[in-house]
């Protein structure tokens, strides 16, 4: 079987999924067709097997433009059409190689070959107008139009396509938990009497630093850390605030699970967020923010709470302080969790049962 993923947005949690997705289906040829970007790792292969191609889409952007985006379809076509005798899956990842593959799969008669998954909905986005949320819906059911089938990363983001008239089944991001495992055997459990609240991932408008800023100010015994960096950092003024910057991937696995007691995220949207996968593998209990993404990975009481204000996160946080007891058993609630219904190998098994599933059908 040979397959096609075709993504712009190739770093941070897109990168990671393909990635564990492709090591974790076997017998597929694989082609990678990827734009790049800023935290794009420099040295791409080592992270693949070596009978995965990767072929850079050059003339692919995040920004919309129109003579831009132009050329970048005609660049995909042209890439497509050397395989379109011989592919059988072209898995498109994120809104703009949704669109733009979508419309080059047409065009080329491979619409019942494409998979399309969303990761994050442009039209969910709070940082923009309604104007541009319209905007982006109509997009997506344009590229709907198009053929493939939508496939959201979560039961709720497949949920908000239902909503707008789009059809969409979801498969749950998955991650492996036991990828860092070797990482952490030099590393010992932090001893401190303070309880240390972390999050992990950019520091930008999605992210909501400012909400994070003020659920750390209420608690002046308390230590927070953001694991990460961004252009909204100067928003993190708390004094119990340590920002990490980035980490390698050994750094950040003995942090989560030597220093960091409970996860906090308060995202204002996400696909499904693999930094929470990454905490819930540590046996964290989790304390997230409500919206598309984050609703799927905690179930209220058991591995934590959903909030929706900061008065609601304040309450939340001061009942794990008031039963350390809870803290342990949310945790191991949340790792549970995990192998039930967020494991790489379960997420697989549901990509290669949809692959074949295609193919039977083409």
């Amino acid at each position: 079987m040979k397959v096609i993923h075709i993504v712009e947005a190739f770093a941070g949690g897109v990168f990671n999924s393909i990635r564990l997705l492709i090591n974790n289906i076997n017998n597929c040829e694989y082609i990678i067709i990827h734009g790049k970007r800023d935290k794009t790792p420099s040295n791409i292969q080592k992270y693949f097997p070596e009978n995965v191609k990767l072929i850079r889409w050059r003339h692919a952007l995040r920004e919309i433009n129109p003579i831009k985006d132009s050329l970048a379809l005609y660049e995909l076509i042209s890439l497509l059409k050397k395989y379109k005798n011989e592919v059988d899956i072209i898995h498109l990842h994120s809104s703009k190689a949704g669109f733009l593959g979508r419309l080059g799969a047409r065009l080329l008669g491979l619409q019942d070959k494409v998979i399309y998954n969303p990761r994050g909905a442009a039209f969910l986005r709070c940082d923009i107008s309604n104007k541009k949320k319209a905007f982006y819906m109509m997009l997506e059911k344009l590229g709907a139009q198009f053929g493939g089938l939508v496939v959201a990363c979560s039961k709720s983001e497949s949920i908000a396509f239902n909503n707008i008239g789009i059809n969409a089944i979801f498969i749950n991001n998955g991650y492996n938990c036991n990828n860092h495992s070797d990482s952490l055997k030099n590393f010992n459990k932090k001893i401190t009497s303070k309880t240390i609240i972390g999050t992990i991932g950019r520091i930008t408008h999605q992210k909501n630093p400012q909400l994070f800023n003020q659920i750390a100010q209420h608690f002046n015994n308390i230590e927070f850390l953001w694991i990460g960096d961004g252009e909204l950092k100067n928003l993190l003024t708390s004094k119990n605030i340590t920002i990490t910057g980035w980490l390698s991937q050994q750094e950040l696995s003995a942090l989560l699970s030597t220093t960091v007691d409970i996860y906090l995220s308060t995202s204002l949207w996400e696909g499904l967020p693999v930094a929470v996968l990454q905490a819930m593998c540590y046996k964290k209990p989790l304390i997230l923010h409500n919206c598309v993404g984050n609703r799927d990975l905690v179930v209220n009481e058991y591995n934590g709470y959903l909030f929706e204000t900061l008065e609601e996160a304040i309450n939340v946080i001061n009942k794990l302080l008031s039963n350390k007891r809870l803290i342990s058993l949310f945790g191991l609630n949340s790792y549970e969790l995990f192998l039930r219904e967020f494991s790489i190998k379960h997420t697989a098994k549901q990509y290669k049962q949809l692959y074949e599933k295609l193919c039977s059908k083409n």
